[in-house]
């Protein structure tokens, strides 16, 4: 592994851990965020099923529908 790659891992492991990305951004020393965001952090297969999986059910109870269904939403 390189240093190019351990800043692509470090970027990207603060971007998994919720770190603001004008932090990473500063941090990196990169001049703009598109960079830092575009180019060095990289999402993986478990971010997306972490995403996926907080989505709400599609099949929502019959009493919901019905209090949505009176309030004209």
């Amino acid at each position: 592994m390189d240093f190019h790659a351990l800043r692509h891992s470090f970027l990207t492991r603060l971007a998994r851990s919720g770190v603001a990305p004008a932090v990473a951004k500063s941090l990196a020393r990169h001049s703009t965020i598109v960079l830092t965001m575009d180019h060095y952090t990289h999402t993986l297969i478990e971010d997306e099923r972490a995403a996926l999986d907080r989505l709400p059910s599609i099949n929502a109870p019959r009493a919901n529908v019905a209090a949505l269904a009176a309030t004209g939403t």
